[in-house]
């Protein structure tokens, strides 16, 4: 059955391809609207849209759908329009926790799932040259929270409590899970003795 990831983010592109899998990049053409206080059902929404939207032209394939958002408190943290949006989410959440949410769906002929994983992140505190020596990089505006993990960002992260790849955008065990119930992956054979 062929796999559709409905996402063109180099992030879940590069996460996805870690299971060693084909699969398709078409992106979900949705409009982003979020429920105020209500990260993980906006996640959970979201990626349920996306998969969605794709799905229909696909019915007979099994689709991904994914959205990531920051949250800290009830406050949903999305990506920072201007580097001085950058500039004040950076800044509020310097030294402090917060939380990520990846919401995932995968939808098939049979089956749809719609799964969610939270991971906490506390910044190290970060000095207002250090913030604008992040922005510099560019990494922080098209993602949400205004930083990514994977890249220069690693610098600012202090802790993580919870999936590193939840925090990239696709909490990779638990899809690796719904996907190995489909034996769309298979196991390498143990050859131990």
């Amino acid at each position: 059955m062929k796999i559709i990831l409905a996402s063109s983010s180099p992030r879940r592109i590069e996460i996805l391809s870690l299971l060693g899998l084909k699969f398709e990049i078409i992106p979900a053409k949705i409009r982003e609207e979020k429920i105020e206080g209500k990260p993980i059902l906006t996640a959970r929404k979201l990626a349920r849209e996306k998969a969605l939207s794709v799905w229909k032209q696909n019915r007979n394939s099994v689709v991904i759908g994914a959205d990531t958002l920051v949250f800290l408190g009830k406050e949903i943290i999305g990506k920072p329009g201007s580097e001085e949006e950058a500039f004040v989410i950076l800044r509020k959440l310097s030294g402090r926790w917060h939380k990520v949410v990846t919401g995932v769906a995968i939808l098939t002929p049979y089956r749809k799932v719609v799964l969610h994983d939270v991971a906490k992140v506390k910044f190290k505190n970060l000095s207002d040259e250090e913030i604008m020596n992040y922005i510099k990089t560019g990494e922080p505006m098209d993602k949400a929270g205004a930083y990514g993990v994977q890249g220069f960002g690693a610098t600012i992260v202090e802790k993580i409590h919870g999936n590193f790849y939840t925090v990239m955008g696709l909490p990779i065990v638990k899809v690796y899970e719904i996907l190995k119930e489909y034996t769309l992956i298979t196991h390498p054979v143990d050859i131990s003795f």
